[in-house]
């Protein structure tokens, strides 16, 4: 009985030793994004609006290209970007517009496609953990009253896989607009993100780029 009980308190203080609070765990979770950009990255959005139901979108990016793609049951969209210029596919008429993209704003600007999104979590939110089990932690973020950001959620609900800390899922609700991001994969081709007329045939190119 001793000897059970000696491994039982050893078991705990290494459990506790090695336990993590919420901002520990995002801070890894961002150290680990910011190792890896050079991998690429992908990224699915999910955005249910009243009425107008689920629009879903999937964004890649690879340096300072991304590949933007919005689906739901009315429109069929991708857009590429590439430094100052922004080719728009639309499936429903298979054309490609290609325009100039706005001054000051890049590809990763644009879409927040950037390893460091989830800076601003550690900064304007206090951090714990809800639960967890041997896969994953599911984290509680709420806005800290010092965060003077308007458009920033009251709260946000993470999930970070426990061994990797890879993001699995970060969800909010603002004005009665669900936003839920999840499938966070490394590992994106410079081809996937790079406009190429031979992947749509047929296609009517259109350009409306101002000299």
């Amino acid at each position: 009985m001793k000897r059970i009980l000696c491994f039982a308190i050893a078991f705990v203080c290494v459990t506790l030793t090695f336990a993590q609070t919420g901002l520990e765990i995002v801070n890894n979770m961002n150290r680990m994004m910011s190792d890896r950009k050079s991998e690429g990255l992908c990224v699915t959005i999910d955005v249910k609006i009243p009425i107008v139901g689920t629009v879903v979108t999937r964004t890649y990016s690879n340096g300072s290209k991304t590949r933007l793609e919005i689906e739901s049951s009315k429109i069929n969209l991708i857009t590429f970007m590439e430094d100052s210029t922004q080719w728009s596919y639309n499936a429903e008429n298979n054309v490609v517009i290609i325009t100039n993209l706005k001054i000051g704003g890049s590809p990763s600007e644009t879409q927040g496609m950037d390893v460091s999104m989830f800076d601003d979590i550690t900064e304007g939110y206090d951090i714990s953990v809800k639960s967890q089990n041997a896969v994953k932690w599911e984290l509680v973020c709420k806005k800290k009253r010092s965060n003077k950001d308007d458009d920033a959620p009251k709260t946000i609900n993470l999930e970070v896989r426990k061994g990797t800390f890879e993001p699995i899922s970060m969800s909010t609700k603002m004005m009665g607009i669900n936003c839920t991001m999840h499938h966070f994969i490394f590992g994106v081709t410079e081809n996937k993100v790079t406009f190429n007329p031979d992947d749509f045939p047929g296609v009517n190119i259109v350009d409306q780029r101002q000299k």
